[in-house]
């Protein structure tokens, strides 16, 4: 055996390794940003932040205030977290952030397939999570962004028993996920195997689904209180005529399926007057990873172009919100 066929498993070996060291480099700065929109959220009294340190100041030590149901079992967390180690609750919130966005963009980095797909991918890459509303998913609206890694951890890493327990959590967590989670079985109910559908007719079924989803919600108890301007919206029909229309493959695949799911949730919210616009990030999140798993080269590229347009105006927008 010569010494060429024994060195080159050493060295990819090598070489995944210092993947793996990179992107948990790249990972960690990236909570760091996080952490930075989180405090700059915080100074300027906007997102979730106020609402929460307010709910646990008024809470004080009395462990009666807070409900074992919905949204509060992550209050509870929090609660217990911060008397247990005598901290204060905005420290607690800001390492919750620094997590959940460092242990998201971790995942997303191992699993590019390979070096050739990350030129393709990193500008991609680089907008999707610097792009205002999936920031928000992990630094204003903590208590969904943590839900959301959660759901995507078990869809990513985990399978059987496993899978469905974190499920259940992540709608213990925030009942926004409850959308998310019957996308998953709408999925696997329209890409039976023994049914075969077109496009046109799939994402028909879907925006029925959709529908019927959107208006659930409102009885759950979930949607947005405040809507966006007729300009913004028409910015987000931008954005879901690119997931909808660039790969028309992507509704076969299950992140390209609840990605489109989602998309059009914001959209039929718009008709029964119901703001859905916290889903936007989580959609463009779970087109990513569709690409970052089945993505072709000429896919990535003309979303990338086609991108690059709905994330420069998202962020002048959000900086005009700012200032």
């Amino acid at each position: 055996m010569s010494t060429e066929a024994i060195k080159r498993p050493s060295i990819s070996i090598k070489s995944q390794t210092l993947n793996k060291i990179l992107s948990l480099f790249l990972s960690v700065v990236y909570g760091l940003f996080i952490v930075l929109s989180l405090q700059i959220q915080f100074s300027l009294g906007s997102g979730d932040i106020d609402s929460l340190l307010h709910f646990f100041d008024e809470a004080g030590n009395d462990i009666t205030t807070v409900s074992l149901s919905g949204d509060y079992v992550f209050r509870i967390g929090v609660f217990y977290i911060t008397q247990y180690y005598d901290i204060e609750t905005l420290t607690v919130l800001i390492a919750i952030a620094f997590l959940i966005a460092s242990m998201m963009f971790y995942l997303y980095c191992v699993n590019i397939r390979s070096q050739t797909y990350l030129i393709h991918l990193l500008p991609l890459f680089l907008m999707v999570f610097f792009t205002p509303n999936v920031q928000v998913l992990f630094s204003s609206g903590i208590r969904s962004g943590i839900a959301f890694t959660v759901l995507m951890f078990a869809l990513a890493n985990y399978r059987g028993l496993t899978r469905y327990v974190l499920f259940l959590l992540s709608s213990a967590i925030h009942l926004s996920m409850l959308p998310i989670l019957a996308l998953y079985v709408f999925f696997y109910i329209l890409n039976n195997r023994r049914i075969k559908t077109p496009f046109i007719i799939s994402i028909f079924l879907l925006a029925i689904g959709a529908f019927v989803i959107a208006f659930g919600g409102t009885k759950v108890h979930f949607v947005d209180v405040d809507s966006a301007s007729i300009s913004y919206n028409l910015l987000i029909f931008y954005a879901a005529l690119l997931i909808i229309f660039i790969n028309k493959k992507a509704i076969k695949d299950l992140y390209g399926f609840l990605s489109v799911g989602l998309i059009l949730i914001y959209l039929c919210g718009l008709f029964i007057d119901a703001s859905y616009i916290r889903y936007i990030g989580n959609a463009i999140l779970l087109y990513l990873f569709f690409l970052i798993k089945n993505g072709e080269k000429g896919t990535i590229q003309v979303f990338t172009l086609g991108y690059s347009p709905f994330f420069v105006l998202t962020l002048l927008y959000s900086i005009a919100n700012w200032f």
